[in-house]
């Protein structure tokens, strides 16, 4: 006799086995996934223009815990000069900024994509839930700045020049161990940070998660953004002009752990399973090409 599997049903048993439709890490807590080689996704979105839409993979979980919406993320800002900074699509769709090492940066250079305001109200509104939060990158050419290099993926009370006040950041390529607020775990592969003084040999990957509950400081405010950042920006701006890393961002995610009641270990293990699959030979990753960053000194 055949077996009828309704769709429509909830359970409430916690090791029922969850129905996959776009991502493995997906879950009713999924709050928005850039992947820039994901079959959802369309690998020539271009980033060339204030107002491009990338999309959002997992914008039907967002919606079902939102409501209905528009939950792409969209290009808030891109510098003109092209001596300074360049930004295009790796063969693979990574997100890649070459910025300037040469002396001539006296202003912002960068692409900054932000993601839907809908989603950084929800997570203005729930503080004190608790939170994963994961990016994937590649350095290609690394920070010349001793000190506080510069963020890729952030949220941030940008209003001054000060990095205290954040719920989370990736200052120097690592997710920040959040003082002050309840931080759930952390993972940074490698270890060292995108600074001088503890070169790694280039390119080189990145695999970094943080979970966190509560903020820092009086936190990020309502006319702050989500923002995933290729060049110089934000409260790192200044410190970095002529000495930012040049990389490659490929894939960036967000969860509510309340309401997935997945624990951070759960997510983390299958996130780095997907990272070291992503990357490994015959992965969607693998081998990507992209301008060397030594066409813009």
């Amino acid at each position: 006799m055949g077996k009828i599997l309704r769709l429509d049903t909830e359970t409430t048993d916690p090791y029922a086995p969850q129905i996959i439709l776009r991502d493995k890490i997906e879950s009713k807590g999924s709050l928005f996934l850039f992947d820039g080689n994901h079959k959802l996704g369309n690998t020539t979105d271009p980033i060339s223009r204030v107002g491009d839409a990338l999309p959002n993979i997992l914008d039907d979980r967002a919606a079902a815990l939102l409501g209905a919406g528009d939950y792409r993320f969209i290009v808030l800002a891109r510098s003109p000069d092209s001596n300074l900074f360049k930004a295009e699509r790796t063969a693979k769709g990574g997100l890649y900024g070459i910025v300037t090492q040469s002396g001539a940066q006296t202003s912002s250079q960068s692409v900054v994509i932000q993601a839907a305001p809908a989603i950084k109200n929800y997570v203005l509104a729930n503080l004190s839930h608790k939170f994963y939060v994961s990016l994937w990158t590649r350095v290609v050419r690394q920070s010349l700045l001793a000190g506080t290099g510069q963020s890729p993926f952030h949220f941030v009370n940008g209003s001054g020049s000060s990095t205290a006040n954040y719920l989370w950041n990736y200052e120097n390529g690592e997710a920040r161990p959040l003082s002050g607020a309840t931080l759930l775990g952390r993972k940074s592969e490698p270890a060292n940070g995108d600074v001088s003084s503890q070169l790694l040999p280039v390119p080189y990957n990145r695999f970094g998660v943080v979970g966190v509950s509560g903020v820092v400081g009086s936190g990020p405010a309502a006319a702050d953004g989500i923002h995933m950042v290729l060049g110089t920006q934000g409260p790192w701006n200044g410190p970095n002009y002529n000495k930012a890393a040049s990389r490659i961002i490929y894939r960036a995610y967000v969860e509510d752990l309340t309401v997935s009641g997945r624990s951070y270990a759960e997510v983390e293990a299958i996130d780095y399973a997907l990272y070291q699959e992503a990357f490994a030979p015959g992965g969607k990753f693998y081998e990507d090409s992209y301008t060397n960053p030594s066409t813009l000194p």
